[in-house]
């Protein structure tokens, strides 16, 4: 297995000082609601998503134009090299295997995603939780499988948040309703108040310094 574009130089530290990192895992329905929230959450400098959304390759293009139309957020597809840049959404590429190297930089693989699904919540993150510990989050999205249930696990294991968005709104609930039934989750809610939650978080995180 060879890492694509292994010869880049790693980007500055400061491209990697985000307070919290958020995944946003996603299958069936997923566009739509995380494009949703991202509208309902101000872009800042401490925080950065990185988006893992079960979709065919040739759907990237399309979701980064739809979250940079719709929401104020820049959005990237991942390559090796970059580190979770705060203030942006980093897309991984359901293309190739994508990793999170020890050191916090992205390595993309010239060999496929092992396994069902295509990118792997799951093995995303696992990741996160190893890297950033309290410091990382999971939010899962509607969503045909199970995708994101051990991953979920492991988040909370290293201290992280969990949240559901509610599989009643779901446009298919069987991956959230599996997090919320094998995963202790911290909040479930429609995708308004999933927004509405990180923010008012925030507003406590800051007024607690």
């Amino acid at each position: 297995m060879h890492c694509l574009n292994e010869d880049r130089q790693q980007q500055p530290k400061t491209d990697r000082d985000a307070t919290k990192v958020w995944l946003l895992g996603a299958s069936t329905g997923g566009l739509h609601a995380v494009r949703q929230f991202l509208n309902h959450v101000p872009v800042r400098n401490d925080l950065a998503f990185i988006y893992a959304q079960h979709i065919d390759v040739q759907q990237l293009a399309v979701v980064v134009k739809m979250i940079e139309k719709h929401t104020e957020w820049p959005a990237r597809v991942s390559a090796t090299g970059q580190f979770l840049k705060p203030g942006t959404v980093t897309i991984i590429s359901p293309e190739v295997e994508t990793r999170l190297s020890k050191q916090g930089w992205i390595l993309r693989f010239s060999s496929p995603w092992q396994g069902r699904y295509a990118p792997s919540i799951d093995q995303l993150a696992n990741r996160l939780a190893q890297l950033y510990r309290e410091r990382c989050g999971a939010i899962i999205f509607t969503g045909m499988g199970s995708d994101g249930v051990r991953g979920c696990q492991a988040i909370k294991e290293y201290a992280g948040q969990v949240w559901v968005q509610s599989p009643s709104g779901c446009t298919a609930p069987a991956m959230p309703r599996a997090v919320i039934e094998r995963c202790k989750t911290d909040f479930v809610g429609t995708v308004g108040e999933l927004a509405q939650k990180l923010q008012d978080d925030i507003v406590e995180m800051e007024a607690s310094r």
